[in-house]
């Protein structure tokens, strides 16, 4: 959504309610067999699912200009790379603890969690050391998927201000989003909230 707002896209949004496993009915699986979301369809009835392509695909599609998905081939790749960056190394992390810690009945946070944690964040403080932000100095839809990772990262497992300085003057800057605190930092919150609680919940029950 705040790649949308940033381009000038209006959504016509429908929420899909995970609690009434409206993922799973027959009608969401057309449009996304892994039903996952988020999911994109466009004006022309094409369906595009995973937030990273369908980031990439609206600048591509109804971006005023490239600066948040460069057509240029060696930006774009670095762009690319940071993507994947979040998605197989940072939100792998989330994944480790969501494992561990809701499904894996631990009730403190894994050492091995951690080490993952701050390495990711140790790889991210690399890339921004080449500009103001993770490609250089200019916005992409790059930073936009990584904070949105990071903010729920950072509720659980702090970023050292001191380790990371680079991390943290960077979510500084992000902060300057549309809707930052809506999009981002509620469902960020409300996704630790679970995780926190179940780790006290299985604390309780150990010492019970």
């Amino acid at each position: 959504m705040i790649t949308a707002k940033l381009i000038g896209l209006d959504l016509d949004l429908k929420f899909v309610d995970f609690s009434q496993k409206q993922h799973l009915s027959d009608e969401f699986i057309k449009l996304n067999p892994q039903h996952q979301i988020p999911v994109f369809v466009d004006t022309d009835g094409e369906v595009y699912i995973d937030s990273h392509a369908i980031i990439c695909f609206m600048v591509s599609k109804y971006g005023k200009d490239d600066k948040l998905y460069p057509k240029d081939l060696s930006k774009r790749a670095r762009v690319d790379h940071r993507l994947h960056y979040e998605n197989g190394v940072l939100f792998q992390v989330i994944k480790d603890i969501v494992a561990r810690n809701i499904y894996g009945g631990e009730a403190d946070f894994n050492p091995k969690t951690i080490e993952l944690c701050q390495n990711a964040y140790s790889f991210l403080e690399a890339f921004l050391k080449q500009g103001q932000y993770v490609v250089g100095n200019d916005m992409t839809v790059a930073d936009i998927s990584i904070n949105a990772t990071l903010i729920t990262l950072h509720l659980l497992l702090p970023v050292d201000a001191a380790k990371f300085p680079l991390i943290t003057a960077w979510m500084e800057r992000m902060k300057s989003l549309p809707d930052y605190e809506d999009v981002n930092v509620k469902g960020a919150e409300a996704l630790c909230t679970r995780i926190k609680g179940v780790m006290a919940d299985t604390k309780a029950k150990s010492s019970g």
